[in-house]
């Protein structure tokens, strides 16, 4: 139910306060509910975002080039996946190796995860052999927009409890252990005491308010934690063009063995990516391309270019293959970043309508971002060549010191990073931060390493995970 004032919550015990409405917030409550047990989601925003609540997702950038990060977030009920395009796929195995968890551990999860990302239960999530160092993978599409699909339910539920334009302000406890927290709502202050408290306020939120309560009780907070250290995105960026010959790209794959081939006719793009040979042979990060196809004939300017520098595969295009399907393709990349302790998020001394200190991100990209993106490219250039599959152009950013332009924003992973111990994590195996008994983190901010994929099933798969913990944990 919607709860208006909070006076009917304040200074009584509940099992569980939630501070955010996103996906693993909202998650984490219908686990629980599903449990018979309550909780509170504390929401800053409203229904729905409006322009005022902008001023509360502002935040400086230093170091590269960077998304508006008060356009690339969502201050309302439903988070980020009010405008997320929905795409889905899981960590691979490699991505768990430096975790305190793995794949094992989160696939007990799978069924309800895509029951609640409106996934295809029958559809599969697969990687398969591509080539001696690339694999083939795919995406899902959730439709879900959380607020749409769930404000009803919770709205006609007797076991969560929702409060929008709700602020939180501080956590206050000692011994190890949070006591209460301190919100505001109506320029109202309450004091909100639960069993355990969740922060699920996304990648870049959680950092800044467990910053602020750092802050505010440095008593509670061990100042070995690094909160904020090892931020994370997911760069993308184009890194080549090219043509390909329909009939020899099936019969790579038909001669290849390869289950899964694309028909061009209805599908216009794969997803290809590195094996963990590969990878540890070359020392180099991860990255999804993304090969996309245009059918298009030799009037386009593309013919032009690749005859200058591969007349040979043009003639034999015309002159003997008789080819019936030329398609232009683009390649872009979506990539897993190193983690690196530089890159931060710490609070600013410009602060929010609420009075509370907006963040700063410190992000650069680094050579092993490039020379990933240069070498799994070549791998695939490499393929088209050797089998005669078309010819690819990469860009000469790739090859040089020169800047490159990326997009960066959407992703927003670590700060409150996963891991054994404090020496360079927040949160145990469990999302519990360390040393306090009763505070848990969940969503993008956990993530130890990025991977390339996008995050919200893993997301959704650690939410579930984490209501499962808290329903058979006492304090």
């Amino acid at each position: 139910m919607i709860i208006e004032n909070l006076n009917d919550l304040n200074n009584k015990d509940h099992f569980a306060i939630i501070i955010g409405s996103g996906p693993a917030g909202i998650t984490t409550a219908l686990e629980l509910e599903s449990k018979k047990i309550k909780s509170i989601i504390l929401e800053a925003g409203d229904i729905t975002q409006n322009e005022s609540s902008m001023k509360f997702l502002k935040a400086r950038v230093s170091g590269d080039s960077y998304s508006d990060l008060s356009t690339s977030r969502l201050r309302q009920f439903g988070g980020a996946s009010g405008h997320w395009g929905g795409n889905c796929n899981p960590l691979s195995k490699v991505n768990f190796n430096d975790w305190p968890v793995n794949n094992d551990d989160l696939d007990n999860y799978d069924y309800k995860a895509r029951k609640i990302l409106n996934l295809n239960h029958k559809k599969k999530f697969y990687l398969e052999k591509f080539s001696e160092n690339l694999n083939l993978y795919n995406l899902m599409w959730s439709n879900v927009r959380f607020g749409e699909k769930y404000l009803n339910h919770i709205k006609k539920s007797r076991n969560i409890f929702l409060s929008l334009n709700t602020n939180f302000l501080n956590f206050i406890g000692d011994n190890k252990s949070i006591k209460s927290l301190i919100c505001s709502k109506n320029n109202n202050t309450y004091k909100l005491k639960s069993k355990f408290y969740i922060l699920s306020c996304g990648g870049i939120e959680n950092s800044r308010l467990l910053l602020l309560s750092k802050s505010k009780n440095k008593n509670l907070f061990n100042p070995r934690l690094p909160i904020g250290n090892y931020y994370m995105d997911h760069p993308y960026h184009n890194v080549g063009t090219g043509l390909l010959i329909y009939e020899k790209f099936i019969e790579y794959f038909n001669k290849k063995k390869i289950y899964n081939k694309p028909l061009l006719t209805c599908q216009n793009d794969i997803n290809i990516s590195a094996n963990n040979n590969f990878l540890l042979k070359k020392k180099i990060p991860n990255g999804g391309l993304y090969v996309s196809f245009k059918n298009i004939n030799e009037s386009n300017d593309l013919f032009k270019q690749v005859r200058c520098v591969a007349p040979k595969f043009i003639k034999n295009i015309y002159e003997k293959l008789k080819v019936k399907k030329t398609y232009k393709i683009n390649l872009g990349i979506l990539q897993e970043q190193v983690p690196n302790f530089d890159n931060k998020i710490i609070l600013d001394y410009k602060k929010d309508p609420s009075n509370v200190p907006l963040p700063i991100i410190h992000w650069k990209k680094s050579n092993s971002e490039r020379n990933s993106a240069k070498l799994i490219s070549e791998e695939l250039s490499k393929i088209f060549i050797d089998n005669d599959i078309g010819r690819i152009s990469l860009n000469e950013y790739l090859y040089n010191n020169n800047d490159y332009d990326v997009i960066a924003g959407n992703h927003q992973l670590g700060g409150t990073r996963i891991g054994h111990n404090i020496s360079d994590s927040v949160v145990d195996k469990n999302l519990k931060v360390h040393n306090i008994k009763n505070l848990f983190i969940n969503g993008s901010s956990i993530f130890r390493t990025g991977g390339h994929t996008h995050p919200t099933f893993t997301i959704i798969k650690f939410a579930l995970r984490l209501a499962d913990h808290l329903s058979k944990t006492s304090v």
